[in-house]
């Protein structure tokens, strides 16, 4: 009479295959499984992690492009020009300075044509995670020289 509490055995001591037992996974098989799941999810997390911070700092780039594109399209046009160095807040992130410095290489002399080249650069900067972060742009622009006598 065999017990149904206890699987049949064969002549060597081992489990015979219609036994209950060998229906599920053993404890082992599951515990392996759960391993390889969750270092497949920590992967996977670390990969959409790092997406989201690219993400975001492709945004900072985008705007701190914007916002010397900006600065750069009113220098001349607000004030005139003038060598030197300027700087300010854009807001609570961002910060920018500027340089204009004259331009003479190649150019014939400004008293003849009657307008002076400078070069004009301005890096948007911002504080990152581990280091400073900045965007600078560069361009000339011509100013028109005053005449002789000012008129």
């Amino acid at each position: 009479m065999s017990n149904p509490s206890f699987p049949a055995l064969d002549k060597a001591g081992w489990r015979k295959a219609s036994g209950w037992f060998e229906r599920g996974f053993s404890l082992l098989e599951v515990l392996v499984a759960f391993a390889i799941l969750s270092i497949s999810l920590g992967v996977l997390l670390q990969v959409f992690a790092t997406g989201l911070r690219n993400a975001g700092l492709a945004d900072d780039y985008t705007r701190a492009t914007l916002y010397a594109e900006s600065i750069l399209a009113a220098m001349g046009r607000e004030a005139p020009l003038t060598e030197g160095e300027r700087s300010g807040p854009v807001n609570d992130q961002f910060s920018w300075r500027s340089t204009v410095s004259a331009y003479t290489e190649g150019l014939p002399d400004p008293e003849k044509i009657r307008a002076r080249a400078y070069r004009v650069s301005v890096e948007v900067y911002w504080p990152g995670r581990v280091q400073n972060r900045s965007v600078m742009l560069e361009t000339l622009r011509l100013a028109p020289v005053e005449p002789p006598g000012g008129g």
